[in-house]
């Protein structure tokens, strides 16, 4: 029994390691855990900027940013998945390199957006600057999950969503808001606060980038091994 056990904990840590050791996994968890810290903050402390930025009310200002956080959740995520579809057929690419291009084209799209929001004064404006945003940050979640299937063997698949959820909640969402409300106390402007964190998702686009190049190198070796058979010949 105890080397039965000992067995399968090497096992674990074999698996474990071939994950970690992946670096574009790496740089799609990091990235995700940038796109997941920007959206938290905003979800938490966004109604909050409406009460002190606009004088909502403070349960007006939760229906109104829950609301576009809804819609935008859900028509982005469908959005994203059908894009996928059609840019993998169109680029002729890997499943992989098709989905990082098509997330840091998406997120590229949705970064400046998010950023206005919270520069401009009219409230029309921040509204549709972020449903927008949310709308095409949303999208990119469908293309880069399934990334972090296609970057590891199918025996391990399961293994890499369940240390990405890990990754991207402690990354993301778990620190946001408290940091943020500790910016918050520091800074003393809601407006000033939430347009850093709006600059965070920079760093999504950052190593979204450096996973679709890695994405891209990979693909090109597997295709040169493939050669050098034919070319021996």
């Amino acid at each position: 029994e105890g080397r039965g056990c000992m067995a399968g904990v090497l096992r674990v840590w074999d698996l474990l390691a071939s994950i970690l050791s992946n670096t574009i996994w790496l740089a799609t968890v990091v990235g995700y855990g940038a796109f997941t810290f920007s959206l938290g903050a905003a979800a938490v402390w966004g109604p909050y900027f409406l009460q002190r930025q606009y004088k909502m009310q403070l349960n007006d200002a939760d229906l109104v940013f829950g609301a576009v956080a809804v819609v935008t959740g859900l028509l982005g995520t469908m959005t994203g998945g059908l894009l996928l579809d059609v840019v993998a057929r169109r680029l002729q690419q890997d499943p992989m390199s098709a989905s990082l291009l098509l997330s840091v084209c998406l997120v590229g799209l949705a970064w400046p957006c998010c950023l206005v929001a919270f520069y401009v004064s009219s409230y029309q404006v921040f509204i549709a600057c972020m449903f927008v945003g949310q709308f095409l940050a949303f999208a990119a979640i469908s293309p880069i999950n399934g990334v972090l299937l296609w970057c590891v063997s199918p025996d391990v698949r399961p293994l890499s969503m369940a240390l990405s959820v890990v990754g991207i909640h402690l990354l993301g969402d778990v620190p946001s808001p408290v940091v943020v409300g500790a910016m918050l106390e520091r800074i003393g402007d809601a407006k000033v606060v939430l347009q850093l964190v709006m600059g965070w998702l920079g760093w999504t686009l950052v190593f979204w980038v450096l996973g679709y190049w890695l994405s891209r190198r990979k693909e090109a070796q597997r295709k040169q091994e493939l050669e050098e058979p034919l070319l021996s010949a």
